[in-house]
């Protein structure tokens, strides 16, 4: 029901100023003139702005199971005709643009992820990063019903159980966890909803990884209904009060494959649980969610400080669990009076480089094939011509040249602050650059 919804957001709100151009946009020598297009054109402006609704998804492949759905989005634009004015050709670059702009990620996320790398140390000024006596991790697990979502032969459940049960066998032995699930009760109808929405139950009660119990717990549910966010922020709060930050390092990763659906505010909640006595590090891990889930998702992980990550596969959830694995680590170190070299943090910190740098070339990459991809099925559908199709190339090959600048400006820029403590980190990225 959820995946039909998005798609009818977008086949519903897709290329509004084009429609409302009308038949000028297909006519030579039309008196229209189009509003002036404000681009991104600097790395800034590009982190800034909003992904579009097929952000993500790898459209130029022939197989993808959407592309169908995308033909539908594309015939449902105006025809773009040869001779017709420039600042109509810009317009409709613009639009075109909006559906398949990238994500691209602002140079803090990479800090944050060198924040979680130095767990422990005190140069980080923030007290959720310093170790305690006791080691906590809460995951709050969406079960709501579009997590039975195939991605390739399983199902999101699927494999977020497995992925979970990898992350609790590898924590250290005096480590806890604990498992809550919310959404599991009653079904996605109207009729469930207040069932739904109240259902946040803990299925394994804190405490070290005992291999049967936890498979017991995770047997004990499958996705049915609602997304309550909030409410099952809340729970976790009660769920931890027993453990004040003082004497507890308390870690919660809330998985979510979509937005709040309960009418809860899961940001204010979020918020709240930060300042709290539990005061727990909030991480959020977006699960297969598309643009309107990603911006609440990240605006739960900015109000508590946390990191946010979107995964898109199992490998990539069990890579966001393996950072609490690896600060679970640091924490059995440290309680033995390990300490971390310096070269190693430089090294962990480069390779966060070269991730991002990767992640920045991958998107520019898609974005360009999709939309390439996007104006041959145009062409060959007579929705172009041959000079409009040209056009709108020259205004890719352009785009593509300021996300690259833009992505060797930013990894160069990251290079500069690998000697720098997070505190100047922070503060010379946030006069720099602000965004994701």
């Amino acid at each position: 029901m959820r995946e039909k919804r998005r798609w009818h957001r977008i086949l519903g709100g897709i290329l509004v100023t084009l429609m409302l151009a009308g038949c000028s946009v297909g006519a030579a020598g039309s008196v229209f003139s189009a509003p002036e297009v404000q681009l991104p054109q600097t790395a800034q402006e590009l982190i800034m702005a909003a992904p579009g609704p097929l952000s993500g998804i790898s459209f130029y492949q022939p197989q993808h199971p959407q592309r169908e759905k995308i033909h539908q989005i594309l015939d449902g634009l105006p025809p773009l005709l040869d001779g017709m004015d420039e600042s109509l050709l810009r317009l409709y670059w613009s639009d075109l643009l909006r559906l398949f702009s990238e994500d691209y990620l602002s140079p803090q996320m990479v800090v944050d992820r060198w924040k979680m790398a130095s767990f422990g140390s005190p140069d980080i000024g923030d007290a959720r990063f310093l170790f305690r006596e006791h080691f906590n991790v809460e995951i709050i697990l969406d079960a709501s019903g579009s997590m039975r979502e195939k991605i390739g032969e399983k199902t999101k459940m699927e494999l977020a159980k497995e992925a979970i049960k990898e992350f609790a066998e590898a924590l250290p032995e005096e480590a806890k966890i604990s498992l809550r699930v919310y959404g599991h009760q009653g079904t996605g109808s109207d009729a469930d909803k207040q069932r739904s929405c109240s259902s946040s139950d803990i299925v394994y009660p804190l405490q070290s990884y005992d291999a049967q119990r936890l498979d017991e717990a995770l047997g004990l549910f499958e996705p049915a209904g609602w997304t309550s966010i909030a409410y099952s922020l809340q729970k976790a709060r009660e769920d931890l009060a027993a453990f004040p930050a003082d004497q507890n390092t308390n870690i919660i990763y809330l998985v979510s494959d979509g937005i709040e659906t309960c009418g809860g505010d899961p940001v204010a909640v979020a918020k709240d649980l930060s300042q709290s006595d539990v005061m727990p590090l909030l991480n959020v891990i977006g699960f297969d969610v598309d643009a309107q889930g990603q911006k609440q998702l990240k605006e739960i992980a900015q109000a508590s400080e946390g990191l946010y990550a979107n995964v898109t596969n199992r490998d990539q959830f069990r890579q966001e669990l393996e950072r609490a694995k690896e600060i679970a680590q640091k924490w059995e170190q440290w309680k033995r009076d390990a300490m971390t070299e310096m070269d190693a943090v430089l090294i962990d910190r480069r390779k966060w480089i070269d991730a991002y740098d990767r992640d920045w070339y991958e998107k520019n990459w898609r974005e360009s094939l999709n939309i390439g991809a996007a104006l041959d099925y145009l062409e060959a559908t007579g929705k172009i011509g041959s000079q409009a199709k040209e056009f709108l190339l020259s205004q890719r090959a352009v785009r593509e040249a300021l996300a690259t600048d833009a992505k060797d400006e930013l990894t160069d820029y990251l290079v500069h602050l690998t000697n720098k403590t997070y505190q100047e980190m922070k503060s010379e990225i946030e006069q720099k650059y602000s965004g994701n």
